[in-house]
């Protein structure tokens, strides 16, 4: 099998198990981007409705 994959494909085991890695890296990553973008904007329709809210009110003591 080692010799079908250095004369076939022109790379070594280990770098079958450092693509793995590397996949498994960049799957997380994008992960964890797509979470980092909806807890953004759920914290921004947050602080919007804070500051209508705080607007609101301030408007009202007026």
């Amino acid at each position: 099998m080692h010799e079908y994959f250095h004369t076939k494909f022109g790379f070594c085991v280990w770098d079958a198990g450092a693509l793995l890695l590397l996949a498994a890296v960049i799957i997380v990553l994008a992960v964890h981007v797509v979470r980092q973008r909806k807890r953004e904007r759920e914290f921004e329709a947050e602080l919007a409705d804070k500051m209508a809210r705080s607007a609101t009110e301030h408007d009202d003591k007026n």
